[in-house]
């Protein structure tokens, strides 16, 4: 794990990738389709790189599913609040202009369905 933290530059293939979490190349397949902060990087073939905070990931998904018990969707949730929280935790210049520009973008599209209709 702490060589993984040391390449934090580095890319792994799915395989090598499904080595490292101890499970099949198609589970790490079927959890990307489910949890939306996986996203392996795709060459122009389609190959997967999977970064060392995609297999971070991983492994937090692998313990909840495997150790703790949860079922997909209860792993889905707790990773998406997780990262809710650690964004809610980063206010910086750049993330408070995305959050009004996603709220200048919703009110426009409020606008744009009162007027359709």
């Amino acid at each position: 794990m702490s060589n993984l933290k040391s390449n934090v530059n580095s890319f792994f293939t799915i395989s090598k990738t499904a080595e490292i979490i101890g499970v099949q190349s198609h589970v790490l397949r079927f959890w990307e389709k489910k949890f939306t902060s996986i996203n392996p990087k795709k060459s122009l073939s389609g190959r997967r790189f999977y970064s060392s905070n995609d297999i971070e990931t991983l492994l937090t998904i692998k313990k909840l599913l495997y150790e703790d018990g949860f079922t997909i969707k209860g792993a889905v949730n707790f990773i998406d609040k997780k990262n809710q929280q650690n964004m809610e935790k980063i206010d910086n210049p750049v993330n408070i202009k995305l959050e009004k520009s996603i709220k200048l973008i919703q009110q426009g599209l409020s606008l744009i369905k009162k007027n359709i209709n």
